[in-house]
């Protein structure tokens, strides 16, 4: 389908960060959520939400739920399995904001907002069959921490749980993404990602870990099958991979998002150093099975973190939507040169398949891809007949050293993927 342009004056990191969903879908409507920039420098960011006609995608509404202070405000979005859309609204070493409607295309409709705090950034969001919502994210302190939230349906949010820690003061991005599987398991992987001296642009890609908790967060179990004590630290983890000095690469790992299959296996996918084609990691009962990207990809250069996001389709086959340039060269995660592909395959890690979805553009990048994501809560309707997906086309001013407030604007556009 032709692509849906849905703003023209989106942050340079609209449709950012793989680890919230942005986009859920019903039989009456798909609903989108994305970031435009500040007006001017100095304006707070907008926090949009879209309704759009299920079939065509056409546009039909934009709401703005909320606004944040930087790039890195935009919203997760989730349905619970009666139909309830909750949304945690971004921020970035602030209060997260919580908010639920019943028919969220009705502006009047949605909650007045709930302040969680004290220094959110980077929501994950989940919900599991009982109406229970799960959400992972970041939080400032002396060391940085991943921490947990639970809010039973019906109550009131729980108090926070440290999941890991930082091993120094300063920067960590854990880039964590939380899921609940068909079993009602909950999966969690993240990074340690930081430096001694707490400098975010010295910050190297340490390890990659993963957790499962099977009594709805209660507990949680690392790879070794043993439940260790929280926070988990640089030394108490169970890697998947580990790189304890960092290489000579800062993004000697970087994961994505994860999704989980049928037999309530975690899958996701990583940029790891030395590894140009980028591996997908799938969790068997005997531990990971890694699949190599390259024999697909065609010679692109996967490493160096990229903009990517992975999702599922009910006859059990992957999707990665990814960033990067389409000369083979390695680029920065928010290089001006990349473009999106999308690589399918099946769950045995067999007859995958890669396609370039846009340019070559000289004029801007094309980026920050946001896969529709597998809901096993409403897999009668999630992710059906090709999967919808919103990124960002213009160029970025918010890296590292950059200016995160910056004013620039972006195209957001939305397309449905066959």
């Amino acid at each position: 389908m032709k692509p849906i342009r849905l703003s023209t004056t989106g942050s340079d990191r609209a449709t950012g960060y793989n680890m919230s969903s942005k986009l859920i879908r019903t039989d009456d409507a798909l609903y989108t959520g994305w970031l435009d920039a500040p007006d001017e420098l100095g304006d707070t960011v907008k926090i949009r939400f879209g309704t759009h006609d299920p079939a065509s995608g056409e546009l039909q509404s934009i709401q703005t739920i909320g606004e944040g202070i930087d790039n890195h405000c935009g919203p997760a979005l989730a349905m619970d399995p009666a139909g309830r859309m909750h949304a945690i609204i971004g921020h970035h070493h602030g209060p997260f904001l919580y908010r639920w409607s019943d028919a969220p295309s009705d502006e009047e409709s949605w909650s007045d907002p709930v302040a969680l705090g004290p220094d959110d950034t980077y929501p994950s969001l989940a919900i599991d069959a009982e109406g229970t919502l799960h959400l992972a994210h970041r939080e400032k302190a002396d060391r940085w921490q991943l921490w947990y939230r639970r809010k039973k349906k019906g109550a009131d949010w729980e108090p926070p749980v440290s999941v890991a820690i930082s091993p120094t003061p300063g920067y960590n991005h854990y880039m964590m993404s939380l899921t609940v599987g068909p079993t009602g398991t909950l999966h969690l992987v993240f990074q340690f990602h930081f430096s001694e001296t707490g400098n975010a642009a010295d910050c190297k890609g340490r390890a990659a870990v993963y957790l499962r908790s099977l009594d709805g967060g209660n507990t949680w179990i690392d790879d070794a099958d043993r439940e260790p004590a929280l926070p988990v630290t640089l030394e108490t983890m169970v890697p998947l991979y580990d790189c304890p000095d960092g290489g000579d690469d800062r993004h000697a790992v970087r994961v994505a998002n994860h999704v989980v299959d049928s037999q309530d296996r975690a899958w996701f996918f990583a940029s790891v150093h030395g590894a140009h084609g980028g591996i997908i990691y799938r969790r068997d009962s005997d531990g990971w099975t890694e699949f190599d990207l390259g024999k697909w990809t065609g010679g692109l250069n996967l490493e160096g973190g990229r903009s990517s996001s992975l999702s599922r389709s009910l006859d059990g086959s992957l999707h990665l939507g990814l960033g990067t340039s389409g000369d083979g060269s390695r680029t920065s995660w928010f290089d001006s040169s990349l473009e999106l592909y999308y690589v399918t395959f099946d769950e045995n890690g067999e007859n995958g398949s890669c396609n370039r979805l846009t340019g070559p553009d000289a004029e801007a990048a094309n980026w920050l891809p946001a896969l529709e994501n597998w809901d096993w809560n409403h897999t009668d309707i999630c992710c059906q007949h090709g999967h919808w997906m919103t990124w960002t086309r213009g160029l970025n001013a918010g890296g590292i050293g950059g200016n995160n407030k910056s004013a620039l604007k972006t195209e957001v556009y939305l397309t449905r993927l066959e």
